[in-house]
């Protein structure tokens, strides 16, 4: 469908979905709180449902955890919405 755009306002074409379970959410979350203690981690989980009936990739996708004072060093993070806000408890800090 040409010109049609996503809920970010990118045309569908250029949108890839990544279908992340809650395991895998906690899994790249374990990986972030062991890089933190020191210990050896990609902090990488791939994703490759190619063959998934209900959650396909359309391609392998590696899905890789940083850490919010990384990512958000050169900007502010986005808007959360008001019901996950309490819940995250981010504090970002800047020098």
């Amino acid at each position: 469908m040409a010109g049609r755009r996503s809920r970010t306002g990118e045309r569908e074409s250029d949108v890839q979905t990544v279908y992340l379970t809650r395991r895998n959410l906690l899994t790249l979350l374990s990986k972030l709180d062991r890089a933190k203690a020191g210990e050896q981690t990609h902090k990488t989980i791939v994703k490759n449902d190619v063959r998934h009936k209900k959650y396909p990739c359309s391609d392998v996708i590696e899905c890789i955890a940083v850490e919010d004072e990384d990512y958000y060093a050169e900007r502010n993070p986005g808007f959360v919405h008001e019901r996950d806000d309490g819940t995250l408890q981010i504090r970002i800090i800047r020098q």
